[in-house]
């Protein structure tokens, strides 16, 4: 039975990637500052190890990985934009100093596999090309972005000089149950999430605008078919990987053939800033060499992932109202 330690654990992509290697019958083991699990994800109790640790300190990093006799490594944990803009050191830390003793623990232990979650948003938040292709030219515009490039130049470095199995799949709009309802990238979840719970959600994105979704499910499933693919057929390191193409107008049209009652309002911020937020999500990745490569399709699309999104959430997968 393989042994996986997901960094993150308690995240968005910690319980959904939790909930697919169980299936497979795999070991997981969370790691994560707190030692609860949160309720959304009460039915992962009893089925996973958790240690308690800190993603930015060396020694913890090597300690849960030699404890538990690690396989694989799928580092999510990771500071996101508006922490990462409250403090460049701190982002720095969690999330570039993270991925080394990630990286250096995996090379000093002989961990067969490092699974890293990057970003499409490294493609630029202020004009993004409408198609991104996997040799497309990177434009980090903020700190969050500059780590997740650090850490995929680092990634690749470690397999160069070290062997270091390291993969990565960048992804646009990831959006599911739990993912956290921010002002400016929120909209694209609290939309349907919100309304499975029966509460009102007021819009502040442009409903018109085209926004690059993949859902959860679909993001966890890539990560795993990229980690089991053979070597031989793999061309790069670090893979894009997108879902669909899809406004909030088009999203609110699907939650209300569920949830006809849903209180779903628009009042769109004009401002310079959401402006940015849309368009850094407004691109579409090709998946072609993801395809050809590990075999990865998209399962959910506008209707699949709402269907899905609102069952989850009805199941107690969740945010707190």
């Amino acid at each position: 039975m393989a042994k996986n330690l997901i960094t993150g654990g308690f995240g968005l992509f910690g319980t959904y990637l939790a909930r697919e290697l169980l299936a497979d019958g795999e070991e997981v083991i969370l790691f994560q500052r707190r030692s609860n699990l949160p309720p959304s994800a009460a039915d992962l109790e009893g089925n996973v190890e958790i240690h308690s640790g800190d993603i930015g300190n060396w020694v913890q990093v090597l300690e849960v990985l030699k404890k538990y006799d690690i396989d694989t490594v799928y580092h999510t944990a990771a500071l996101l934009s508006k922490d990462c803009e409250n403090s460049a050191a701190n982002g720095f830390r969690v999330n570039v100093l993270g991925t080394v003793n990630i990286l250096e623990a995996a090379r000093f232990l002989g961990v067969k596999d490092v699974v890293f979650v990057s970003s499409g948003a490294t493609y630029g938040l202020k004009n993004p090309p409408k198609q991104v292709f996997n040799d497309t030219l990177q434009n980090p515009e903020n700190m969050y972005t500059t780590t997740k490039v650090c850490c995929e130049r680092l990634g690749e470095q470690y397999y160069r000089q070290y062997g270091v199995n390291f993969r990565a799949i960048r992804y646009a709009m990831v959006v599911g149950p739990t993912r956290q309802i921010s002002y400016y990238y929120g909209d694209w979840s609290g939309i349907t999430e919100r309304a499975a719970q029966g509460q009102p959600y007021v819009v502040h994105s442009n409903p018109d605008a085209p926004c690059a979704y993949i859902y959860i499910k679909d993001a966890v499933r890539a990560m795993v078919e990229l980690k089991k693919a053979e070597e031989s057929r793999l061309r790069q390191r670090v893979y894009n990987v997108h879902g669909f193409m899809a406004t909030l107008s088009e999203v609110a049209e699907q939650v209300k053939k569920h949830i006809p009652d849903s209180r779903i309002t628009f009042e769109w911020d004009k401002s310079e800033a959401m402006k940015m937020a849309n368009s850094g999500v407004s691109y579409e990745m090709e998946n072609a060499v993801a395809f050809e490569d590990f075999g990865y399709q998209t399962q959910y699309f506008t209707k699949e992932m709402v269907d899905d999104f609102i069952k989850e959430v009805r199941a107690g997968r969740a945010n707190q109202a």
